[in-house]
């Protein structure tokens, strides 16, 4: 959850648009309005957490001032505008829809069935296909990985792909 409320509030954002490094203070100026006030002890936890994680780094300046987050490899990844970006496959598997089955893994081991179904009384199609925004996150969050994986592919067979002139996938809702 610490990861997701990161990519939500667009930590890995603000720190690559402060060129890569940005204080605590920073981070919460990008997030909060003029109409509220941060909430610092709060943010320093889940960076503590993802510090921890390794998901960003911390190091102190060399000018005495405030402890500088740094993005790491990982966060690399969920950089929103970023061309090969992860964020939307975050949101998408942490939003509660998704978290929802997850309670009912041990009722489908005694009883059977599929978690997804118990929980909304659907499948994730049904459930996608009668709301928009959860179909736009689901879609998104696919579309991502599927760009990933894809760019790995065809880096690590280029022989194969040389020949071909079109390849279109068809799956997903988009």
């Amino acid at each position: 959850m610490a990861l997701k409320s990161a990519v939500e509030l667009r930590i890995p954002d603000i720190i690559h648009s402060h060129g890569g490094a940005a204080t605590l203070s920073q981070i919460a100026s990008c997030i909060n309005d003029s109409l509220t006030s941060p909430d610092i002890t709060t943010r320093a936890r889940i960076m503590r957490l993802l510090v921890h994680r390794k998901i960003f780094t911390i190091h102190p300046p060399s000018d005495g001032g405030d402890p500088l987050y740094y993005l790491t490899h990982s966060s690399r990844w969920l950089v929103h505008d970023s061309e090969q970006t992860l964020a939307p496959m975050v949101l998408m598997e942490n939003h509660l829809w998704e978290m929802a089955p997850y309670h009912y893994f041990s009722q489908c081991v005694k009883d059977g069935g599929v978690a997804f179904k118990k929980a909304h009384g659907c499948e994730i199609w049904d459930l996608a296909s009668r709301n928009p925004d959860f179909n736009k996150l689901f879609n998104d969050g696919l579309a991502c990985t599927s760009k990933f994986i894809t760019n790995a592919i065809q880096s690590g067979y280029k022989q194969w792909f040389n020949s071909i002139g079109s390849l279109v996938d068809v799956g997903g809702g988009t």
